[in-house]
């Protein structure tokens, strides 16, 4: 198994603030052979210094909206005493990453043409989605999400596109069935591909947006994943972005039992750009999903993120046990542990003003 230390996010934070401060001191005392660039020199360091802060503020408000989702999707589960904990609390750092970096969307227009989609193939972790769309400003409210799984709530036990009983704003397809979001997400990137062909000109391009799925171990033992995967790379879907959530637990059993392949030779015989990376270190998510995104060379990308199931619950989490709600009494004692205060739900002030700059960058 993949051993994790202390949180990336605090040695991260450390590095760069040290980064940080060797700029500030080369500008001020490094160059004073030279009195008459020490201005511009100085101006220099200072840009880059204050590049560094921003990226260290932005990394700890990714940090601390991570934990909050986690607490999110904690409080939510325990409520109704149903749902699946594992999910969110293990890919919280992929949904900060996506939600408040990467993706390009707008919770005030749902519909905007070019936005970027995420498809939850895992449907099961749907608290994941619900905590990630409160954050990100979409309008699914608080009690929404204490309604978990309840009837008539706008947060059911797996995401569903708006219908006459659902009407839940950024749900881009329904997903329950394992293996299918997968191939929703291939069809998202065909149809992206279409259109940026008829509709793109060289003086205005309409469609450039991308198609991110996140996916756990079931997902990737149906067939209909193997199919739609082989037909991706056949057409050369390189604006398509699968990120598997590989946890090496399934719900009865560690994934040992029943899986020895390797994945990663998998996708690449089916001709995806492939990546495996720490699913929890901040920058390194980040850093994939970037470079994801940025290559054109005509092949859909493939991103195995290593992570634990269920990390921030000390008894549950790594096991079976986190693919459901064992952990429910243990919430409390995880939340505090994670630096949550008693107050259920709680997202901070500083995250709601994160994710509100995060929609004005999108707008």
């Amino acid at each position: 198994r993949i051993h994790y230390n202390a949180p990336t996010y605090l040695k991260m934070k450390f590095s760069m603030l040290a980064v940080a401060a060797t700029a500030f001191a080369a500008g001020v005392n490094g160059f004073s052979a030279a009195p008459r660039a020490s201005f511009g020199i100085r101006q220099t360091s200072s840009l880059k210094m204050a590049d560094a802060a921003t990226e260290v503020d932005k990394m700890a408000a990714l940090a601390t909206a991570a934990n909050e989702a986690r607490g999110l999707a904690m409080d939510s589960i325990a409520a109704a005493h149903s749902g699946h904990m594992g999910l969110p609390l293990g890919c919280a750092e992929i949904g900060a990453t996506l939600y408040g970096s990467q993706m390009q969307y707008n919770p005030k227009d749902t519909t905007w043409i070019n936005r970027d989609r995420f498809i939850l193939s895992a449907g099961h972790g749907s608290m994941f989605l619900y905590s990630w769309l409160n954050l990100a400003g979409f309008d699914l409210s608080i009690d929404e999400l204490k309604n978990f799984r309840q009837h008539h709530s706008q947060t059911p036990g797996h995401p569903e596109f708006p219908n006459s009983e659902h009407t839940t704003p950024g749900i881009e397809c329904t997903t329950g069935p394992l293996g299918a979001g997968v191939s929703n997400a291939v069809g998202f990137a065909v149809s992206e591909k279409m259109a940026a062909a008829r509709y793109n000109t060289d003086e205005h391009k309409i469609f450039d947006h991308h198609i991110f799925a996140l996916a756990g171990d079931g997902c990737f033992q149906e067939g209909v994943s193997a199919e739609s995967a082989c037909f991706a790379a056949h057409e050369k879907l390189d604006n398509l972005i699968v990120l598997y959530d590989s946890n090496e637990v399934t719900l009865d059993k560690m994934a040992e039992y029943t899986q020895s392949e390797d994945i990663i030779k998998r996708y690449e015989a089916y001709g995806w750009e492939t990546y495996e990376i720490d699913g929890h270190d901040l920058a390194v998510v980040e850093e994939t999903i970037a470079a994801a995104k940025a290559s054109n060379n005509g092949k859909p990308k493939f991103i195995k993120c290593n992570t634990i199931i269920g990390k921030g619950m000390e008894e549950t989490e790594g096991t079976n046990a986190a693919h459901g709600e064992a952990g429910v009494p243990y919430v409390d004692k995880a939340r505090a542990a994670i630096g949550l205060p008693e107050e259920k739900w709680f997202v901070s002030e500083g995250t709601r003003d994160f994710f509100e700059g995060v929609q004005e960058k999108n707008a």
